[in-house]
């Protein structure tokens, strides 16, 4: 996902080059003179979310690994979330308002947070 909306991204900026919206100098020292479209601010606020909640996802996926509980219920919880990260993915470059992506975002955490009580139950047993 991270890489598509790199490619994304860059035809954003490349598209706000064009039309005279963003100066090109803006790439190489990305002033606070340069006033930054809104499209491009939210992509890049998309990219930078990209790598947050993720990042707790992976280290369960390697936590669950290692310890050896992966298990069909932590196999499927875990491809809900995924499913889950890319439809707030979706929504959220459709239309940045946080209104429209809460519900996708609090599912993810709430899967998020099935899985980790379950490594947690995992490990006192």
């Amino acid at each position: 996902m991270m890489h598509l909306h790199t490619l994304v991204n860059a035809l954003q900026i490349k598209k706000s080059i064009v039309s005279k919206e963003l100066d090109p100098r803006w790439l190489k020292y990305m002033p606070g003179w340069q006033e930054i479209p809104d499209n491009i601010q939210a992509s890049r606020e998309l990219y930078k979310n990209l790598f947050q909640a993720p990042i707790v996802f992976l280290i369960f996926c390697l936590c669950a690994y290692v310890l050896n509980n992966v298990s069909v219920f932590n196999l499927a919880l875990s491809w809900i979330y995924v499913a889950l990260r890319l439809w707030h993915y979706f929504v959220r470059i459709s239309n940045p308002k946080i209104s429209k992506r809460r519900i996708p975002f609090q599912y993810s955490l709430i899967v998020s947070l099935v899985l980790w009580i379950d490594i947690f139950i995992f490990l006192l047993k």
